[in-house]
């Protein structure tokens, strides 16, 4: 598995009102993502915005990245987003009372 942490600047016109609609919009598009676990949309104060995701593998994740999905990202916002890789190692999870390797 791995995280991947996508962020990127908002234009100045998206606050978070206007983000939510974009997210439910596109939110159907990842539903059958080949590798995706998981994914977070994210919404900051300071004008950011932020996927975060679980996918099966790296590949997976940079198989989505390289294609149309980066063009999307700065046809919707403007910008090249930025991302960012790590591997999950422990995963508390509060709501099945377990603390489990994530290997």
């Amino acid at each position: 598995m791995i995280t991947a942490i996508v962020q990127f600047d908002l234009p100045a016109d998206v606050d978070r009102q206007k983000a939510s609609e974009i997210f439910q919009r596109i939110a159907p598009l990842y539903r059958e993502m080949e590798g995706l676990i998981h994914k977070y949309f994210c919404f900051s104060d300071e004008g950011k915005g932020a996927g975060i995701y679980l996918w099966k593998s790296r590949e997976a994740a940079e198989k989505v990245y390289a294609g149309v999905w980066r063009e999307r990202i700065k046809e919707l916002y403007g910008v090249e987003p930025e991302i960012q890789y790590y591997e999950p190692l422990l995963v508390v999870d509060n709501a099945a009372g377990q603390i489990r390797s994530a290997a």
